[in-house]
C-alpha cells in the first residue's frame, strides 16, 4: 500500500546489529528495551515514524560511540502495534524511504536524528529495468530451490510485482545473508547497480 506521508526533519532512530531495513518492506519488531519503550511511545503519540539504521561493525570499538550507526538508514511508520502488560511491545514498521542521517541528537534516552530524504535514480529505460528483473528472478528462484525455508508465496508475489525499484530492496531485505552487501545495496541510489550487485552475488 502507498503512503503518501510528509517526512518530518528530526526523527527517533533505533539502531540495530546484522539489520538493514528498505522502503516498502514490512519489518516486526519487538521493543523490550526502556528506552525504545520510550522511543515507540512517543513516536505512537505523533507521526508514528521513526528510523532503524544498521550498525557498522567496522566502527565498533574503534569510536566513542558504542553504536556505530551507518549514515544510509531507512525510516519507517507503524502499521500496526500490540501493547503487552508487561511494558513491551510488537509492531509492523513499514519502510518509507531512504534517508541520510545528517546528524545524531543524544538529548534524550533514545537518539534522534536530522535527516534528509534520499531519491532513486535510474539511468536506464523501464525495458532494460524489466530484463534486469527477469534474470534476477530467475537466480532468486534458483537460490529457494535449495532453501526449504524460502515461502512460496513470496516468490508468488515477486513474480507479480512491477515496480523494479521496490522488487530489487525487497530481494535484497529477504534473500541475501550479506549485510554488508546489503547495506551497500540499500546506500545505492541508481536502481539498475542494485541489480547488477546482487545478480553478480548470486550468480
Amino acid at each position: 500500500m502507498k503512503l503518501d506521508i510528509e517526512l518530518p526533519n528530526r526523527v527517533p532512530v533505533m539502531t540495530l546489529p546484522e539489520v538493514v531495513f528498505f522502503p516498502k518492506v514490512m519489518m516486526p519488531l519487538f521493543i523490550f528495551e526502556p528506552r525504545y519503550r520510550s522511543m515507540l511511545k512517543t513516536s505512537l503519540e505523533g507521526n508514528r515514524m521513526f528510523a532503524v539504521a544498521g550498525i557498522n561493525a567496522s566502527q565498533v570499538g574503534t569510536v566513542l560511540d558504542r553504536e556505530p550507526a551507518y549514515e544510509v538508514a531507512t525510516i519507517g511508520f507503524i502499521r500496526g502495534c500490540r501493547n503487552l502488560d508487561d511494558g513491551t511491545s510488537h509492531l509492523i514498521l513499514q519502510g518509507l524511504s531512504r534517508i541520510h542521517m545528517d546528524q545524531i541528537y543524544e538529548d534524550k534516552t533514545y537518539r534522534e536524528a536530522a535527516i534528509t530524504p534520499l531519491v532513486s535514480k535510474r539511468e536506464v529505460d523501464r525495458l532494460d529495468l524489466m530484463e534486469l528483473q527477469d534474470e534476477l528472478l530467475v537466480l532468486v528462484k534458483k537460490l529457494a530451490e535449495t532453501n526449504s525455508n524460502a515461502p512460496g508465496d513470496l516468490l508468488q508475489f515477486l513474480e507479480e510485482m512491477d515496480e523494479a525499484e521496490d522488487f530489487v530492496d525487497l530481494v535484497a531485505y529477504t534473500f541475501v545473508e550479506d549485510v554488508a552487501l546489503k547495506q551497500k545495496v540499500l546506500e545505492t541510489l541508481r536502481i539498475e547497480k542494485r541489480f547488477d550487485l546482487l545478480i553478480e552475488e548470486m550468480s
